[in-house]
């Protein structure tokens, strides 16, 4: 099946804003105790408040296209699996090809630590969206039985706990980097595919909302007053956000166009590959993104480009590892792990 290209379109920009957030997070974020101007706060936000967003998209596809699926357990597993797989392939060899160009010491504790990155939490996302998949199964059970108003129901009381505490600090059912946090975004996922909903003045709610974040948060730091910042970054915001973001691309005319949808395929990877820890205390730390003689904007832009270079070029990385993972055929391998699993719980 022919997958739509305008959902593919919104993987891939949700894949730039999470890593354009990270540039801004861990590059910039320098900047706010030596700015004292409102644009330049205004422009912090503009680049800090879609990090969560990218993500909260990300998961909305998911719940989009699966959530009102009849998953088997297998097919679950199998799936959970080849991320797994392919976030250890990556993991690995980053740790490796750092050591040799002299770039980390080798360690024992260091191998074991990327052999097992989920131990490590060094990839929260992935550690939650591998969580998310596996009970889907029985996720999607609950909502193919529940009414329209029970959805919601649902989906409110979700994303109270889960978007709204968050942010300020509650930890009563997530934080923004735990399980938890993925729930509300593939639940509206699901709700929206089920019920074909469409929001009107789509576009103008949109940058309403955005504007509203960007100036609340620059109001933040221009006051001193950045205790609950996190409110406007990570919290129920960005998922109302993403939430007319996605409603907009749901009801956009349907297209196919096939680089595009190679480029998605391989998008996840210039996640997997510039979250690395390893590899993110490089990149953000170049001596570049901290020139003082650089303006806000003037960085911005080039963090702009280097952004897309990095999407690019990740993409062209992972279509190397695309090419090993078939020529040893890990899908056929991971559904025999999964089959052998299963028979021996039999036996």
């Amino acid at each position: 099946m022919k997958r739509d290209s305008k959902f593919e379109i919104l993987r891939i920009f949700s894949m730039f804003m999470i890593i354009i957030f990270h540039f801004e997070y861990f590059g910039q974020q320098w900047r706010i105790n030596s700015s004292h101007s409102f644009v330049n706060y205004l422009l912090l936000a503009s680049y800090l408040s879609i990090g969560k967003l990218g993500v909260y998209l990300f998961v909305m596809i998911t719940g989009y296209f699966i959530g009102n699926r009849t998953i088997l357990i297998q097919k679950s597993l199998i799936k959970s699996f080849n991320i797994w797989i392919q976030t250890f392939y990556y993991s690995v060899i980053i740790f490796v090809l750092l050591c040799l160009m002299h770039f980390t010491a080798f360690s024992f504790h260091g191998l074991v630590k990327v052999c097992f990155p989920f131990l490590t939490d060094q990839y929260w996302f992935v550690d939650g969206y591998i969580i998310l998949l596996l009970l889907i199964p029985f996720i999607n059970l609950t909502l193919a039985r529940i009414s329209k108003s029970q959805f919601l129901y649902l989906i409110l009381i979700i994303s109270f706990f889960a978007s709204a505490l968050a942010p300020i600090k509650s930890i009563i059912f997530s934080s923004e980097l735990q399980f938890g946090y993925l729930i509300p975004p593939y639940l509206i996922g699901a709700f929206m595919k089920k019920y074909q909903h469409k929001v009107n003045y789509v576009k103008t709610k949109i940058l309403s909302v955005y504007l509203l974040i960007i100036f609340c948060a620059a109001v933040c730091y221009q006051l001193g007053r950045t205790a609950y910042i996190n409110i406007f970054y990570f919290g129920i915001l960005q998922l109302l956000m993403a939430y007319l973001i996605f409603s907009w691309f749901a009801n956009g005319r349907s297209f196919y166009n096939v680089t595009v949808n190679k480029f998605a395929r391989t998008v996840f990877a210039s996640y997997l590959i510039t979250d690395n820890i390893l590899i993110k205390n490089i990149l953000w730390n170049l001596p570049l993104f901290h020139d003082k003689s650089y303006t806000l904007l003037q960085i911005n832009l080039v963090g702009v480009v280097i952004v897309i270079g990095l999407l690019i070029i990740c993409s062209i990385i992972d279509y190397v590892r695309i090419i090993i993972f078939n020529h040893i055929k890990m899908d056929s391998y991971a559904k025999t792990v999964i089959d052998n699993l299963g028979r021996s719980k039999h036996c």
